[in-house]
């Protein structure tokens, strides 16, 4: 299993890049790259050398102004644009692309990281060269890790379901009428769980009864009329990533989990797991990995069977940084190979960046170093 690498970009405007979306905006047929950063450690080129600037003291309130924190790239040719022309806006991990407003473009939905409170949608104009408008959703609560637009009432609309990490709460907005209105009505607000701190969501009928549960983290919650259950998936986790795929083609999906955050902000090395809910232990593919906090499943070999990726970070403290794929061989039987080493990644996704039918690679770094990147699949 082969890869290609390309670098889209040496210097991306922002640093702390925490998100990456992929979509297809100017109607070429391949996939343009969303990349969203916090910011907050910017640096300008002086003669040719990075120049940290600094993110204390008098100045630290300006340095924001030199950090574009939401930006893209059209492929192919990978030039990038603004996407949102507003400074210190410091979103977090916590995104998604769908159509908000029906005019059948895709729209971005961004919520802020560390310290910060509000959710926004960013409505993509006729030509997406240009400015995309900003909408204020919510400000009700505090760092969103997660973001995700999907149904998960049963009602044939898509919600915005979102992980609240500061404020503890996993909760989903319907989408109003009018989204243009901001803030949106407390009315369409919808808490499912409270005291709760996680990472990682899906939507997913994981149990086969017909309905859909929302995965956030080690918890499946289940929706009881207008209450909603949790039931462990497993425990004694540190934060994890989710992706939900059906490893086994019975019909019914397993949970896939990568402690994303461990060790540096967890008990012990990154682990990584399926499990079959709601009976199943976890199965450990690796638990020697740091902070794998990219994860996604799909079928990169043709053979029907979703395989499982990950990607490590490197904070600085990974010289190794390696991204893996779990070939699925059927059966729950599967291979492991190195996709790359020594390039670190985050929030990676498995996307067929040149329209050839074969899945590629996409993604971007965390930091202290700041690029994006493409593997392409050979």
């Amino acid at each position: 299993m082969q890869f290609s690498h390309e670098r889209i970009d040496d210097h991306p405007p922002c640093s702390k890049l925490s998100s990456l979306q992929t979509g297809d905006f100017t109607g070429s047929g391949r996939p343009d790259v969303i990349v969203v950063g916090m910011g907050g450690n910017p640096a300008v080129t002086v003669a040719g050398a990075d120049v940290q600037l600094p993110t204390v003291g008098p100045l630290s309130r300006v340095t924001p102004r030199f950090e574009t924190n939401i930006f893209w790239y059209e492929n192919p040719g990978w030039e990038r644009h603004v996407l949102a022309p507003e400074t210190d806006l410091h979103p977090g991990v916590g995104s998604d692309l769908a159509d908000i407003d029906g005019d059948g473009l895709l729209d971005l939905v961004v919520g802020q990281g560390f310290g910060r409170s509000d959710v926004y949608w960013y409505a993509q104009p006729e030509n997406p060269r240009e400015p995309w408008g900003q909408y204020h959703i919510s400000s009700r609560f505090e760092k969103y890790h997660d973001l995700l637009v999907a149904d998960v009432d049963g009602d044939g609309n898509d919600e915005l379901v979102g992980l609240s990490q500061d404020s503890e709460t996993v909760f989903y907005y319907d989408v109003p009428a009018d989204p243009y209105q901001e803030p949106w009505p407390d009315a369409n607000l919808h808490v499912i769980d409270s005291g709760t701190r996680v990472e990682g969501v899906a939507v997913a009928d994981v149990d086969g009864d017909g309905a859909r549960e929302v995965i956030a983290g080690t918890n499946a919650y289940h929706r009881e009329d207008e209450d909603w259950r949790r039931a462990d998936i497993c425990t004694d986790w540190d934060d994890t990533r989710v992706a939900v795929a059906d490893l086994d083609r019975d019909g019914t999906p397993e949970i896939v989990l990568s402690e994303g955050d461990s060790p540096t902000f967890g008990t012990h090395p990154g682990r990584v797991a399926w499990v079959e809910y709601p009976d199943g232990e976890p199965t450990i593919l690796r638990d020697d990995m740091f902070c794998p906090h990219s994860l996604q499943t799909a079928d990169l070999t043709g053979n029907g069977y979703p395989d499982i990726y990950v990607g490590e970070m490197s904070l600085g403290e990974n010289d190794r940084p390696v991204q893996l794929v779990f070939e699925n061989l059927g059966e729950f039987e599967f291979r492991e190979h190195v996709v790359e080493r020594n390039i670190a990644t985050h929030e990676a996704k498995l996307v067929d960046m040149t329209g050839d039918g074969r899945l590629d690679i996409v993604g971007k770094s965390y930091g202290p170093d700041h690029h994006v990147d493409v593997w392409y699949r050979q």
